[in-house]
């Protein structure tokens, strides 16, 4: 699982604000744990496959 210091570095060196962002509308998946939030390996990697579906269709997916 990935806090959101690894998920934003994962996402190439996204800033904390942007994780959090990201986490609040949903677009990237995360689980909660006690109050800290995480996203898996496989909630990075469906946002990331989302991005490239985006880019490939000419669409935004943010």
């Amino acid at each position: 699982m990935n806090d959101w210091k690894s998920t934003g570095a994962r996402l190439g060196g996204l800033s904390r604000s942007t994780v959090f962002e990201l986490w609040r509308t949903a677009a990237l998946g995360s689980v909660k744990v006690g109050r800290r939030r995480f996203s898996t390996d496989q909630q990075i990697a469906v946002y990331i496959a989302g991005l490239e579906a985006a880019s490939a269709t000419g669409g935004d997916a943010a």
